[in-house]
């Protein structure tokens, strides 16, 4: 039984020592392999089989687990660890699910091949391997065994979709005092993240053929002229934070023009008249959002003018919730366990508060810090080859990731701690 008595490095450097005679790397590797050969892309029909697997996974370690369904049927799992005493509660937050297969593979995405020390697979950065240090987290500390507290694991569906599994578990009595959510960072330790929505602009003209171009009403000619006027569009010009700055921007994902609901493109004589565009909106201040939308609304109406037979519509995707920024606030003394701990596993001094690429990715924290306003950070690992062809994670960052992960939650159920 672990006593906590004060956080400082030398207790600390005997808690890692127990946290290395319990961790099986082997194990822990082989824990991680098992979730890449799951196929979990994000809106497939197989993807709850990942949270049954992950489920009886818990339940083999003797947690608490509870199934909780979003309204489209996705499961989401809340594992919860208990010590002796539940007056503290920290929660691990992720998701299972994975974007789906770009072009440009050269391994197998669901084999979890090891290359130079680096483990491969569709999703493994984002973010199989801080779920598997999470999972292999919740062994090790129950082996150990500590005095206060206790740890709810989330394994969470929809993240890609704005976060509909961890706002199911909220809607339904999540509620804890301090988060770690494990979206890939490289081990870095974020506490300030853009918010995050998805937008479409629909574009319906008149077809013609082209030799009678002055007759028609051409989409994808509207569509070009608006997109450049988007790409053009900076949201963030009202910023005075240079750095807050950089996390407020618009981006087009993709496009689509042609001819008729399908829009088809096997007739390029044939002026087309259906038009879409799809945009992804990064911001900081919820009170930007109105702005942003009557920029954007201010280009649409230009077009609308210019174009009278055209009708286009500007519309935020309801179907997904907006993704709530983060700005989290951590005491000195968390700050201080975080330092420490960081130098005796990592060897560095760590990095604290906003970085580049990592806060632009869209989190689920957001979810947790709006709904519960409670203090955190996002760290995981992997982010270098994070959402790519090829996608892994350093075998090392794995491992290291698993021992933070256990040191934290040992500081943090401190029930005389000051978050």
């Amino acid at each position: 039984m672990v006593i906590i008595k004060f956080m400082n490095k030398k207790l600390l450097n005997n808690y890692i020592k127990q946290i290395e005679i319990h961790i099986d790397e082997n194990e822990a590797i082989n824990d991680l392999k098992s979730l890449i050969q799951i196929d979990s892309r994000t809106n497939t029909q197989n993807e709850n089989q990942i949270i049954e697997y992950w489920e009886s996974k818990y339940s083999d370690l003797g947690l608490e687990n509870k199934l909780y369904k979003t309204s489209d049927n996705r499961l989401n799992l809340i594992s919860t660890l208990k010590f002796s005493n539940n007056s503290t509660s920290l929660i691990f937050n992720g998701h299972l699910d994975t974007n789906h297969i770009g072009n440009g593979w050269k391994t197998d995405p669901f084999r979890g091949e090891i290359i130079n020390n680096h483990i491969y697979g569709l999703g493994v950065s984002n973010m199989k391997a801080s779920m598997a240090a999470m999972f292999n987290t919740a062994k090790i500390l129950k082996n150990i065994g500590l005095n206060n507290g206790e740890i709810i694991f989330t394994s969470v569906l929809g993240e890609l979709q704005g976060g509909v599994g961890t706002q199911t578990l909220l809607e339904n009595g999540l509620k804890g005092d301090f988060f770690i959510n494990g979206e890939p960072t490289d081990l870095n330790f974020m506490t300030i993240h853009a918010g995050t929505y998805s937008f479409t602009v629909n574009i319906k003209g008149e077809t013609r053929h082209l030799s009678k171009l002055d007759e028609a009403t051409d989409a994808t000619l509207i569509m070009n002229k608006i997109l450049s006027e988007l790409y053009s569009l900076d949201i963030s010009k009202n910023i005075e934070n240079e750095n807050e700055k950089q996390l407020n921007l618009i981006h087009i994902g993709a496009v689509k023009s042609g001819l008729g609901e399908n829009f088809s493109d096997d007739r390029p004589p044939q002026v087309s008249d259906n038009a879409v565009i799809y945009g992804s909106i990064r911001f900081t201040n919820f009170s930007d959002i109105k702005e942003i939308n009557r920029q954007i609304e201010t280009i649409i109406t230009k077009y609308k003018k210019n174009y009278k037979n055209a009708k286009i519509e500007f519309e935020i995707q309801t179907n997904n919730p907006i993704m709530p920024p983060i700005k989290t606030d951590l005491s000195e003394q968390t700050l201080g366990l975080i330092s420490n701990s960081n130098k005796l596993i990592r060897k560095s001094n760590p990095r604290i508060g906003q970085f580049s690429p990592y806060s632009l990715y869209g989190t689920d924290a957001g979810h947790i810090v709006n709904k519960l306003n409670i203090p955190g950070f996002v760290m995981g690992s992997g982010g270098k080859y994070n959402t790519q062809p090829d996608e892994r994670v350093s075998l090392k960052d794995y491992i290291d990731n698993i021992k933070l992960y256990c040191v934290l939650s040992i500081g943090l159920l401190d029930k005389k701690y000051d978050y």
